[in-house]
């Protein structure tokens, strides 16, 4: 894959938290065996992560030019977006790769049976939500009394419809009766919380 990117030099690469995290890895112990190293590079991440909590995105600053150069070049020095989704993944390793590569990096949420996503966060967003619905569906919370979540309280499993959601699982009708209910919403099993600026934010699961 990195000889990969480097041919091709994309400017959007999206991939699952699994591969984000090795680059996080990549990019935290890139100094190891050397004290100066481990300094400059701590140093260039707390920097440019203040820059980041504040939603400024950039690499053109010293520490691009003397820590990050290399790690820019793992996706072939010209990413502006990147995407990731199918997972959870820590906003303290997506606040390092933001900074680090000095592009935008989003997170999707959704499932298989909702064509993938059903909402995204927007360039800017770095407080660990996965954003706001998408146009194409609504989403509702529902109550899951047994795990004290309720949906006035702003809390619930996640449900969604629209032309995005499935018609049902192939030649199952039980399965897709237990999963999309008569009101053709689809019930996600992962427990949400809408936050202050009405963006979705993940905090459990009501079945594995």
């Amino acid at each position: 894959m990195p000889a990969d990117l480097n041919a091709l030099k994309p400017t959007i690469f999206g991939g699952v938290p699994r591969i984000w995290t090795r680059f996080y890895d990549k990019i935290i112990n890139a100094g190891a065996g050397s004290w100066l190293k481990t300094k400059l590079i701590n140093m260039a991440i707390n920097s440019k992560v203040k820059d980041v909590q504040k939603g400024i995105i950039k690499k053109n600053t010293i520490w691009d030019k003397i820590v990050f150069k290399k790690v820019t070049a793992l996706l072939g020095g010209r990413v502006e977006l990147a995407v990731t989704g199918a997972a959870p993944i820590s906003p303290e390793i997506l606040n390092t790769l933001r900074a680090a590569f000095g592009a935008y990096v989003i997170e999707g949420y959704g499932q298989t049976e909702c064509a993938a996503a059903c909402c995204a966060t927007l360039p800017g967003d770095h407080t660990g939500t996965v954003g706001a619905p998408l146009v194409c569906n609504e989403i509702k919370l529902d109550d899951v009394g047994e795990m004290d979540y309720y949906a006035k309280d702003g809390k619930g499993e996640i449900c969604i419809r629209g032309a995005n959601v499935m018609k049902g699982y192939y030649k199952n009708q039980e399965k897709t009766d237990e999963t999309i209910d008569k009101d053709g919403w689809l019930h996600t099993g992962d427990i949400g919380t809408w936050t202050s600026t009405g963006a979705l934010k993940i905090i459990d699961r009501k079945k594995n």
